[in-house]
């Protein structure tokens, strides 16, 4: 989770509209992974124009049969009851290993970024996600820390255009530890989504080497 003094934005967006003709799937993988279907109205998310969009606001996704990465995100959205204050959506993961979708929180709201994974010790507990996606209006600069966050936890910066900015493991800072003697973690340059996910094998999502990574809010 970022303190609460570190998350200022960097830069101003622009609008760019997402609208039914965007494919997530072809998004992250240039093939017909899965078909995206929104209502007629579309919504948007703020975005630099000189860069590609990686926020996506969909209403609903549906798998073909034959699209089993997707099928099982879904089915995952499909029955998990998000934390409250949390939405959930879609992580895309593009990289040397091919395409890969994730069930995942999204922390959207100031409310919610603050807060992040505080107090959670089980993240299996949680329903089958796959990760906490910090998603941000702007770009930012802002720092994590690990205060009262019990779990060890791998955090992946994204940059607007899909990139990965930098990476770290982080350890947790409880009580008695002062507050003031927590690490801060900071990412390489400004960023748009901060990815969290406990340390460990089986919670590798592919980041590390990943070409291009994006999000869709559910």
């Amino acid at each position: 989770m970022p303190p609460a003094d570190t998350a200022a934005a960097t830069t101003a967006p622009a609008v760019v509209t997402v609208g039914p003709g965007d494919d997530l799937a072809a998004a992250i993988s240039g093939t017909n992974r899965a078909s995206v279907s929104r209502s007629s109205t579309p919504a948007t998310a703020a975005l630099p124009t000189s860069e590609s969009a990686t926020l996506h606001t969909s209403p609903a996704v549906t798998a073909s049969p034959s699209d089993a990465p997707e099928a099982a995100a879904l089915a995952v959205l499909a029955t998990a009851v998000p934390i409250e204050g949390f939405r959930e959506g879609l992580l895309g993961v593009s990289g040397p290993a091919g395409a890969h979708v994730w069930p995942v929180i999204i922390a959207d709201t100031p409310d919610s970024r603050q807060r992040g994974l505080m107090g959670v010790a089980d993240f299996a507990a949680l329903g089958g996600y796959a990760a906490m996606v910090f998603v941000f209006p702007d770009d930012t600069g802002g720092a994590f820390w690990m205060r009262d966050t019990p779990l060890p936890l791998r955090i992946t910066f994204v940059a607007a255009d899909g990139s990965v900015v930098s990476g770290a493991d982080m350890v947790p800072c409880l009580a008695p530890t002062p507050a003031d003697e927590c690490e801060r973690h900071f990412a390489a340059r400004p960023y748009r989504l901060a990815i969290e996910h406990p340390v460990g094998p089986e919670y590798d999502l592919g980041l590390a080497d990943a070409d291009f990574v994006e999000v869709t809010v559910e």
